[in-house]
């Protein structure tokens, strides 16, 4: 019933979960929260993907992380009196099951395995901080692009056996560039290096992937 740590609850933790919350739906470009929004509400993303952001310099965007189904958004809900501290915005389409302060509260009293899971979670994503924050530093943008295009397609399930893996999900340049800390130009020039290597294919905001050990490689060895 619900995606990432909380799959693993027991089916009546689960179920009083989602009883206690409400579902938001956001379009692509919507706005989740504002940075000076006061953090009073926990989102559990059920489906598409929310870019988290500040604004830099010059109102440059600078963007912190990507979530997917499973993550958890507005988590310094959990410190009474803070603020969100930086923009949300939906990617496509997107769902998440929002949960007040007490209601949380609440919940997490009745099912102590609940708080079990919120700490699993917040875990998980600590750690892909981290690991995007080494990226950031250790890995070419070609690195990046190749271990991202990899975790899309992991997302979305089993890569067929011996053949190609058409992402579902529709993925602009722009959104890669979010995702992998780079420039829409730079991204575009560099699926173009991955199609002429025979890497993908590419069609109007629809990406195949077509050689799984090519990517795999790439994320290890930078394109010359």
């Amino acid at each position: 019933m619900l995606p990432g740590a909380f799959g693993a609850l027991p089916a009546d933790a689960q179920a009083q979960v989602v009883a206690a919350g409400r579902v938001g739906r956001w379009t692509r470009a919507e706005l989740l929260y504002h940075p000076e929004d006061h953090a009073e509400t926990l989102y559990v993303m059920m489906r598409g993907s929310v870019r988290l952001y500040r604004l830099g310099s010059g109102a440059r965007e600078v963007t912190l992380d990507v979530h997917g189904p499973g993550s958890l958004l507005g988590v310094m809900s959990l410190i009474p009196g803070e603020r969100c501290g930086m923009y949300a915005e939906a990617m496509d389409d997107t769902e998440a099951l929002m949960l007040g302060q007490d209601t949380l509260h609440r919940v997490t009293q009745a099912h102590p395995a609940v708080g079990v899971a919120l700490t699993e979670q917040i875990t998980r994503q600590t750690r892909g901080v981290q690991e995007r924050l080494s990226g950031l530093v250790f890995l070419e943008v070609s690195q990046r692009l190749a271990l991202a295009l990899l975790t899309l397609a992991e997302r979305e399930g089993p890569w067929p056996e011996g053949g190609s893996h058409a992402l579902r999900d529709r993925v602009s340049h722009q959104d890669l560039a979010h995702v992998v800390g780079s420039t829409r130009e730079t991204i575009t020039k560099l699926l173009g290096d991955f199609r002429s290597r025979g890497l993908l294919d590419l069609g109007y905001r629809r990406i195949i992937l077509t050689d799984r050990d090519g990517l795999q490689r790439a994320t290890r060895d930078p394109l010359r």
